[in-house]
């Protein structure tokens, strides 16, 4: 599936050139969604002219933040053999910062994510990046679930509960114990859902996974009690109208929930979409993340204290425990409840694609981004990368290696003393 998200990313260089006042250099994940540091490029496919000098903006806005797995010791570039980089940098370690490309001379780069209470965040900013926050995926839900806006869902009920349980590698491992759990306390038959065995990014049944986390794995044979399915994660930018007119309530597995983040997605925003009430299954506070961005949640209907409890075995079992008490309603008190609920899901629904909401979103990105650029010009400097390449050009394999490379996409030695000479001027 091909999602144009440049889009996104030419809109936030737009932003980036009108704060900043020069040009930038827009990096970000392609294939979009990858974590692999080799597909960080450039938004042109053709590096800038000021790439080198440019003011750097890593967009790592659609996945959660992971220091350690983008953590990558050869990510100078791939064309100087990494022995010579070894050999000229002592000690090598401190020498690669975390996804930096030293294609820069800026000591200071900014980092656009979209996570809140991030530990790996920390980290980052050690690393000389400049944090820029903003609810990516809620712009993102607004373009792929746009035609909701004019779907008319006629109800025509035949299970209590949706619940899509796709990809479960990573920290999504929880979805197979949660699944787990609705068999054991036989609500399995009064939702619409079903199972991905096999993990789409791994390709191996969930028997074969080593769970990062062992209380995650499930104890019963999962395709023996619910329907086998093989979509893929990013299914979840699509919706089935028939899914939301034959269910009531949605029960959204969010990419994290074993986990102190804040950081929903397009997920959270699906059922809002579509004018369904929902419950989330997230790290806690999430509800109240929602109500930040001028949404109600459903504590008036049913209770929602699960969202403040932060024990994750303990919160999904108050889950479960609330979706027993409500598949528990008699005809009568569901009637009452889901006239309730569609108040609150109508009142959602028209928030998500109101200005307001859009407004709200990016007036937070537009200010956080201007917040990171006076840093940037009260900070900044080049002493890293003078530093760094004295000492390169002090060893005789790096300086001949240089001399004699033929490959255009890197600089020459001539041109690297250039660009050393505009930094040591700069710093």
């Amino acid at each position: 599936m091909s999602i144009p998200l440049d889009r996104l990313y030419h809109f936030i260089n737009n932003i980036a050139n009108e704060i900043y006042g020069d040009a930038t250099v827009i990096i970000r994940p392609y294939p979009y969604g990858s974590k692999k540091i080799e597909d960080l490029t450039s938004l042109l496919y053709t590096p800038p002219d000021n790439f080198v000098s440019g003011f750097h903006v890593y967009c790592h806005d659609q996945e959660p933040l992971d220091y350690d797995e983008m953590l990558c010791a050869q990510s100078e570039c791939k064309l100087i053999p990494f022995q010579i980089l070894r050999n000229s940098l002592t000690p090598p370690t401190k020498s690669f910062p975390n996804i930096r490309r030293y294609a820069n001379i800026n000591d200071l780069a900014i980092l656009v994510h979209s996570e809140k209470r991030s530990i790996n965040l920390t980290q980052y900013q050690q690393d000389n990046f400049i944090p820029v926050y903003y609810w990516s995926h809620a712009v993102i839900a607004l373009d792929w679930f746009r035609f909701a806006r004019h779907n008319k869902f006629t109800k025509n009920v035949k299970k209590v509960f949706l619940i899509y349980n796709r990809a479960w590698s990573g920290t999504r491992e929880y979805r197979l114990k949660f699944i787990d759990l609705l068999i054991d306390q036989q609500l399995i038959d009064r939702c619409q859902t079903s199972v991905n065995v096999i993990e789409p990014e791994l390709g191996i049944h969930y028997s074969q996974h080593r769970f990062k986390n062992p209380q995650w794995q499930p104890a019963h044979l999962l395709e023996n009690h619910s329907t086998v399915n093989p979509t893929a994660s990013y299914a979840s930018a699509d919706f089935d109208t028939t899914d939301y007119e034959s269910t009531d309530v949605e029960v959204v597995l969010e990419t994290l929930f074993d986990d102190g983040r804040l950081h929903l997605t397009e997920k959270s925003l699906r059922p809002i979409a579509c004018g369904q009430p929902f419950i989330l299954v997230a790290t806690p506070g999430s509800l109240e993340y929602l109500r930040d961005y001028g949404f109600k949640t459903y504590n008036t209907v049913w209770d929602e204290s699960y969202d403040l409890i932060e024990n994750p075995q303990q919160r999904m079992g108050a889950i479960v425990d609330l979706m027993q008490s409500i598949a528990a309603w008699t005809p009568e008190v569901r009637v009452q409840k889901m006239q309730e609920t569609q108040i609150i899901a109508d009142y959602n629904r028209q928030h998500f694609f109101s200005s307001t909401f859009f407004n709200h979103v990016i007036l937070e990105l537009r200010d956080n981004f201007k917040s990171a650029v006076d840093i940037f010009n009260t900070k900044n400097t080049c002493q890293h990368y003078v530093n760094r390449w004295k000492i390169l050009l002090a060893n005789q394999e790096m300086v001949d290696f240089l001399r004699n490379n033929n490959d255009s996409s890197f600089l020459s030695l001539d041109e690297i003393k250039n660009t050393l000479r505009i930094a040591e001027q700069k710093s």
